[in-house]
């Protein structure tokens, strides 16, 4: 089952007794168990049992016995544990024969990375309830979240906005609903958000800030570069989106230089590209420091160390920090620089 199917049941009121959710989709999962809290929470709030629990401070001994007793005052015990795949064997087992058996009065939800890695439970969830599997959508799918997410909070957000939101942000679903709600409250009781809108409150600061880590890079300042990074991370902006800003910055940069040896005005750059007129103007600065072999090489990294923060367990912080030091190695950074 997809994401959009288990929605559907969850409106229709069909909810099923226990629920695996799979992928790397972490927000998304979390977005759907406020659905499923919802549709279950009694008018009032009365008669209510609701826990959302992590699988490495959770006993599934303990679990089984708080989902085994009918809640005392009636309603419905819904539980739900998070990355239940680092449970061991015997602890898994025990899990799988007791969803075969859990009693109506209860609901439990269980999240993991992946299905590989608990398929004896994803096959006993199957016997009596759902796997859902939880894509990481990219950023093909992620403006027409973005758009029906504005629906949800009252707004209209424009394809234009949306797309320029997604190329600031990046497409980790995450960050882009904090961008979105800063945005709402941004045009306060206007119900339309454009581009216009995006470029002020998130543009140009993050811009700014890859503007200066790519320098570095460029440079060979790892020392700097690795301080910039840090400074990012300390203030909160997650390595995805760290990485596709980064991207992005590429992007922009190749198509100002393509721009530039056509001979366009970097005023008629900026409505070409879609780009704020500070963007432009900074990679216009940049576009001539940079040969295209290096843009190539810096892109194809970017894409590699992204794989590698969606496929491996390794920390996503020292994956950019290896990206840094790999591109501010001396031979790759004299390779940046027009001869």
């Amino acid at each position: 089952m997809d994401t959009e199917d288990f929605l559907k049941t969850v409106r229709s009121g069909k909810i099923d007794p226990v629920y695996l959710f799979t992928g790397p989709g972490a927000f998304l999962m979390g977005e759907a168990w406020n659905k499923l809290l919802s549709a279950l929470l009694p008018k009032g709030g009365g008669h209510f049992n609701g826990e959302r629990l992590q699988a490495k401070e959770t006993d599934p001994s303990d679990l089984i016995g708080r989902l085994a007793v009918v809640p005392m005052f009636g309603g419905r015990r819904v539980i739900l544990v998070e990355n239940v795949e680092i449970w061991g064997k015997t602890a898994l087992s025990a899990i799988e024969n007791f969803v075969r058996r859990i009693p109506s009065s209860s609901c439990l939800v269980m999240t993991a990375s992946n299905r590989k890695s608990v398929e004896g439970l994803a096959k006993a969830v199957e016997s009596i309830g759902k796997v859902v599997q939880f894509r990481s959508p990219g950023e093909r799918e992620a403006p027409r979240w973005l758009t029906e997410r504005a629906k949800q909070l009252g707004k209209t957000l424009s394809l234009k906005a949306a797309f320029l939101l997604v190329e600031t942000t990046g497409a980790d679903f995450q960050s882009l609903a904090s961008e979105l709600e800063k945005l709402c409250t941004f045009v306060g009781d206007r119900e339309r958000i454009e581009a216009e809108d995006v470029l002020e409150v998130s543009g140009s600061n993050r811009t700014f800030s890859a503007f200066e880590l790519l320098d570095q890079i460029k440079g060979g300042q790892a020392d700097k570069a690795l301080l910039s990074l840090r400074s990012l991370i300390l203030s909160g902006e997650l390595p995805l989106k760290i990485l596709s800003t980064l991207a992005w910055q590429i992007r922009i940069i190749w198509q100002v230089k393509d721009g530039l040896r056509q001979g366009i005005p970097e005023s008629q750059l900026a409505k070409r590209i879609g780009a704020h007129p500070f963007v432009v103007k900074k990679a216009s600065e940049q576009a001539g420091r940079f040969t295209d072999a290096y843009l190539y090489k810096v892109i194809e990294a970017v894409g590699q160390t992204d794989i590698a923060i969606k496929s491996t367990g390794t920390s996503p912080e020292l994956l950019l920090e290896d990206l840094v030091l790999t591109l501010t190695r001396p031979e790759v950074a004299r390779a940046a620089k027009p001869r």
